[in-house]
């Protein structure tokens, strides 16, 4: 069977992509469990495929489809249904996730332009992908989280200095780093350096899939964050409900 690596690109250029449906992975309610909004209730729409493979990835349902089943794990949906999925919902903000949601954004501009502006959008996105214009303008807040080394990908695949240029003009964007090691922290210095991000826009945020683990890194990436005058989040739908789907 080929790797996830092989597919995945590959799995969704297969599937078209026609604009008026997307390909859910899942839609629920719950608490913000990351980043400078964390603890706000939320609908979530997780979006399937993705364009990279991390290593420490929590979400391998919603992309890697040599490992799962993409009819058993997804479903393709007009955005009208999806819609009224997340107003049934009735919650005042709605997260969309992955995957890499971007991949999806011609139909997923479609979708924010039926749903009514009084609904706060955030987008969690690894910002390889530029976004449309139609998304940058009608997104409240991007959550933007490119990879380091720590996710076991080249560079050049895992960061994209253009796209990642447009978030950060957008002036409505968080870049959110994942620590997973003291180490990491140089290279992370080094690319909010590389992008003049503003420094009270960076979040650093701990790898890990268990409470323990958050637990075990907290005190010295919150004592990091403080230092540099950055963001410290934790993950606390991890600290809740440890690594479930759909919370």
């Amino acid at each position: 069977m080929p790797r996830a690596r092989d597919h995945v690109w590959g799995v969704y250029e297969a599937q078209p992509l026609d604009g008026v449906s997307l390909r859910v992975s899942e839609i629920f309610a719950s608490l913000q469990g990351e980043g400078p909004t964390a603890g706000l209730a939320a609908t979530f729409l997780r979006l399937a495929y993705c364009n990279l493979d991390c290593s420490w990835c929590d979400t391998r349902y919603a992309w890697d489809f040599s490992s799962y089943d993409l009819d058993k794990e997804t479903e393709a949906l007009g955005v009208t249904p999806v819609a009224e999925r997340i107003l049934e919902l009735g919650l005042p903000r709605l997260v969309i996730t992955g995957g890499e949601p971007l991949i999806q954004q011609r139909a997923l501009g479609r979708l924010l332009e039926i749903l009514p502006v009084s609904l706060d959008i955030e987008v969690e996105t690894n910002g390889t992908l530029v976004p449309s214009p139609t998304l940058l303008a009608r997104v409240d807040q991007w959550n933007v989280s490119p990879k380091l080394s720590n996710a076991g990908m080249p560079r050049e695949r895992r960061i994209v200095p253009s796209s990642l240029a447009a978030f950060r003009d957008s002036q409505r964007a968080y870049l959110k780093l994942v620590i997973a090691g003291v180490d990491d922290l140089s290279e992370a210095d080094a690319l909010v350096k590389e992008l003049a991000w503003p420094c009270d826009r960076v979040v650093l945020m701990p790898e890990g899939t268990t409470p323990k683990q958050l637990e075990e890194r907290r005190t010295w990436l919150l004592a990091a964050a403080e230092v540099r005058s950055q963001l410290y989040s934790s993950r606390l739908q991890v600290e809740r409900f440890g690594n479930q789907r759909g919370k």
